[in-house]
């Protein structure tokens, strides 16, 4: 599996099983609306952050493409997590 900063192109991929993305910051979040296209899926969550995937092909092969794939770094919050913490003091 790929952890990647970039699209992850089905030729890259050995086994064709495609990429592996770490949703897990996402946890927690609501959904405020949603709205997509042929090509586009739009999610707005509640704190204001969009999360976009993107249907197209490269090289005549299909990928996904995700805006942002990590965390969206904001002020104050340098380690990328999106403003979630461990809990711990």
């Amino acid at each position: 599996m790929h952890d990647h900063d970039e699209v992850c192109r089905v030729s890259d991929v050995e086994n064709e099983q495609g990429c592996a993305v770490d949703w897990s910051w996402l946890e927690g979040w609501t959904v405020e609306s949603a709205t997509s296209d042929l090509q586009h899926l739009r999610i707005r969550f509640t704190n204001g952050e969009t999360l976009l995937v993107q249907a197209a092909l490269w090289q005549g092969k299909p990928f996904l493409a995700f805006k942002p794939h990590t965390a969206p770094r904001r002020s104050g919050d340098e380690a990328g997590t999106g403003g979630k913490t461990d809990g711990g003091d």
